[in-house]
């Protein structure tokens, strides 16, 4: 009997049956916002348009809840897009070339490899990009208005 299980268990494993996955790992608020410290040193972001992160921590964070152990990547993400869509629009109406050239480069080759598991968001900030390249911040100026507006820049 013994020698059956380990037979029906190489099959399983070869078969590709696994484990069922472990429990997500929870943070509090705490843990939450010094992740989110230690995860902002790891982008790199925009003249003037450094995120307040205690503040960004406060509004996206569990608060006297518990949150998935890396949910702050996500808020990351998406603030340091909110970041370089401005950055940019700010240098166009500036007339800085140079500040113009590095925002898009961030935006075409750094944005759209950012949340893997969202695909339809990786299409949207290639798309973005794309337009913006061709002078149209239309779909810049939307994602700001959508997701940028409660967060404070230092």
């Amino acid at each position: 009997m013994e020698r059956q299980l380990t037979g029906l268990l190489a099959l399983a494993l070869l078969a590709g049956c696994t484990a069922p996955p472990a429990e997500p790992q929870l943070v509090d608020q705490q843990r939450y916002t010094q992740d989110m410290r230690d995860g902002s040193a790891k982008f790199s972001w925009p003249d003037g348009r450094n995120p307040d992160l205690g503040v960004l921590a406060e509004k996206s964070g569990p608060g006297p809840d518990k949150a998935p152990a890396g949910s702050e990547r996500i808020v990351l993400e998406i603030t340091n897009s909110c970041a370089w869509y401005l950055g940019w629009e700010d240098a166009r109406k500036r007339g800085d070339q140079t500040a113009q050239t590095a925002a898009l480069k961030v935006m075409d080759e750094v944005l759209p490899k950012f949340s893997p598991e969202d695909p339809d968001g990786q299409r949207y900030a290639r798309d973005t990009a794309a337009k913006a390249k061709a002078g149209d911040g239309s779909l810049a100026a939307d994602y700001v208005a959508n997701n940028c507006e409660s967060v404070l820049w230092k």
